[in-house]
């Protein structure tokens, strides 16, 4: 009887040869948290969830083609034809298309889309690969508002303090409380 492969390491050969963009998606925390989130959304349960999480993955490995992704996900995960196609739709958005972009931005394929990078990103990603002359960040764009008002001219002008007040007795213990401005005379 020959022994069969392990699983485990067919997968570590097959990763290796994967592009780096594919390798990436694999290894990437987001994915799963998408997926958790879809199982969430169409009421999954967990085994479900895990069934549809390791279909993905086999799909990005290569080892079952992408085109029976649907049919695969309806017979694995046991759900119906809309919440197959639905999650189909779903985990080529959120999985497969950035994988895809990144592609065409590799190979500079003509209709390739520029890659989303925040300020903080590219920073990050300018200082580890170490360029000798980082650019300044961008500055951001300038948005329209209000101009400030103008500072005060005129000074500020105290009330008269009361005659009823005098410094160290309690306001409770004044007799006449007529222009104290926190006490309401007693009705």
């Amino acid at each position: 009887m020959a022994d069969k492969p392990d699983i485990q390491e067919v997968l570590k050969e097959r990763f290796v040869q994967l592009p780096k963009v594919v390798q990436n998606a694999i290894t990437s925390e987001d994915n799963a948290k998408h997926l958790r989130e879809l199982g969430e959304q169409h009421k999954l349960h967990i085994d479900q969830w895990e069934i549809l999480e390791n279909e993905v993955m086999m799909a990005l490995f290569g080892v079952i083609p992408i085109e029976n992704l649907e049919s695969d996900i309806k017979k694995e995960v046991g759900v119906s034809d809309e919440i197959a196609k639905s999650l189909t739709e779903n985990i080529s958005k959120i999985v497969f298309e950035p994988i895809r972009q990144e592609l065409e931005r590799q190979l500079e394929h003509p209709e390739a889309k520029a890659a989303d990078v925040s300020g903080v990103e590219a920073a990050r990603t300018q200082i580890l690969s170490g360029e000798a002359n980082p650019l300044p960040p961008a500055a951001p764009a300038v948005e329209p508002a209000t101009p400030p008002t103008a500072p005060p001219t005129e000074k500020a002008v105290r009330a008269p303090i009361s005659e009823a007040y005098k410094a160290g007795e309690p306001s409770s213990a004044r007799a006449s409380v007529a222009d104290d401005p926190y006490r309401e005379p007693p009705a």
